[in-house]
């Protein structure tokens, strides 16, 4: 959560997540061309590959902007771009205005946009081994720019709304889409599978030209459904609803389809294509972020902490908290949210004004009264709605922090439950304070950095700085490609979490 947080109305998360950019198609009287990277007449309508170029440049800083921005680091930012532009000189569209950014948030994804405009996170580099992963996800997404997957399933009108979605890209939760936010399933699409396989394919093609090992597009899926089971033993989930807010959503691929890819692809890898780049990765990775940015705050546990806005709170227990650019959510298995955002009041009025007049417009909500909260002006009010997801209690806190800046707790939670949140709620509402200075130097940023590994060492030393608890062990295990029971290889370089 970003140090200036505003409440904007957002799309869902999932709904970028979940295809980027495929819309509607159009038919072949509206125009087909045989399309240089795979050799099919490709329908594309009235829309050209200059219109690729003009969409993607609107739209790639919005993207940026929605993900937390670029990653504050030259260097990581130049390798990547570096190996990106390498494999686009090799794609059969060398000429379009390539770009490659590492996107500031822990969120595992890739994303590219029409005309080679193409987004990685950071997260997805600390979960990758080495540089053939990294260029198979980078080539599995300029396979979908130069296949021209967009323009196959678009119209001018819709690609228009593509730029409201990248704005609420952040979202993540269904039930609070309901309570105003625009819902952008029905604006944008998945990939088709037949398009996944296509792009595995021109991926192998612009690997196997660049000698990595296309092996390594399968050895990453591995490790990234990996990260999605330990994902959702972290928070309470089934692995196919962690799957839907990550990579697994926007490219539901299957080691067995890119295998499949790699056999359709035109030529089969030489005895020299087998480049991993392990080392070479590892050290340029060495010191990134990991998890929370120092200006999104912190989440640590069931605490979320801000060093720059020095504030805190705790959810209740079963929660699982995560952080946002524009909010921060936390999760029970049962259904029930908690929101977390900042604002600032429109008009002079009291907190009590502001909560029932401004905030919730619309809303009638009722015990609407005035409290204090650790010396902290504040404002609270409830009501019962009606979801899609069945009857739900809604509880909203305004907390005065300077001036006309507000911070907002709001909780949703299935009413046939409600007995069982009421301690929760007021436990988590009069946790919020103001952290001390000596509070606010302690918090560090976690980082991923790479050591060589001693005799002495075990799973257990080198995963106890990692923030999971329990799940420690298992991250670290992940984050190293080691299988249960396989202890850490003298001598080799591994990745630790360490503030």
């Amino acid at each position: 959560m970003s140090d200036v947080m505003e409440s904007d109305k957002a799309l869902s998360r999932r709904a970028l997540l979940t295809g980027g950019t495929a819309l509607a198609g159009l038919s072949c009287l509206g125009g087909c061309s045989t399309n240089p990277a795979t050799g099919q007449d490709s329908v594309t309508g009235f829309y050209s590959l200059k219109d690729d170029v003009k969409m993607g440049q609107a739209e790639y800083p919005n993207l940026i902007r929605a993900f937390g921005g670029a990653y504050d680091s030259i260097p990581l930012q130049s390798y990547i771009a570096r190996i990106g532009r390498d494999l686009a000189s090799r794609s059969e569209l060398p000429e379009l205005p390539w770009e490659f950014t590492v996107l500031n948030t822990p969120i595992v994804n890739a994303l590219a946009l029409p005309g080679g405009k193409i987004a990685i996170t950071r997260g997805l580099l600390a979960v990758a081994s080495n540089e053939a992963e990294v260029a198979g996800v980078l080539a599995h997404e300029i396979g979908h720019v130069t296949a021209r997957h967009t323009a196959q399933r678009q119209t001018r009108g819709l690609l228009a709304n593509l730029g409201l979605a990248v704005l609420g890209v952040a979202t993540q939760n269904a039930q609070l889409m309901q309570l105003g936010q625009t819902v952008a399933s029905g604006y944008l699409q998945g990939f088709s599978r037949s398009q996944e396989l296509q792009s595995d394919t021109l991926a192998v093609r612009y690997l196997s030209s660049a000698s990595y090992d296309p092996e390594a597009m399968a050895t990453f899926l591995s490790s990234l459904r990996e990260h999605s089971q330990l994902e959702a033993r972290l928070q309470g989930l089934a692995p196919g609803v962690v799957d839907q807010r990550n990579m697994m959503a926007s490219h539901p691929r299957t080691i067995d389809r890119v295998r499949q890819a790699q056999a359709a692809a035109e030529s089969a890898p030489s005895e020299t294509t087998a480049r991993l780049e392990r080392d070479t990765y590892l050290s340029a990775i060495n010191g990134m972020v990991f998890s929370d940015d120092p200006d999104q705050g912190y989440v640590r546990g069931r605490d979320f902490l801000h060093a720059g806005l020095k504030l805190g709170f705790q959810v209740p227990p079963g929660f699982v908290l995560r952080n946002g650019t524009s909010q921060v959510t936390a999760e029970d298995r049962n259904g029930a949210v908690i929101t977390f955002d900042a604002a600032k009041a429109q008009r002079s009025r009291t907190l009590a004004e502001y909560v029932q007049n401004e905030w919730t417009q619309g809303v009638n909500l009722s015990d609407v009264q005035a409290i204090n909260v650790n010396g902290l002006s504040a404002a609270t009010g409830r009501t019962r709605l009606n979801t899609q997801q069945g009857v739900a209690d809604l509880r909203v806190v305004a907390y005065q922090w300077e001036g006309t800046q507000l911070f907002r707790l709001m909780f949703l939670s299935p009413a046939r439950n409600a007995s069982t949140y009421g301690d929760g709620v007021r436990s988590t509402i009069n946790s919020f304070r103001q952290l001390t200075d000596a509070e606010a130097a302690e918090l560090k940023p976690l980082r991923l950095i790479t050591v060589q590994a001693a005799g002495t060492d075990t799973i257990s030393t080198l995963a106890q700085t990692m923030p999971y608890g329990a799940l420690n062990d298992d991250w670290f295990r992940m984050l190293n490609d080691l299988s249960p029971g396989q202890p850490v290889p003298v001598g080799r370089s591994i990745k630790v979490v360490a503030s």
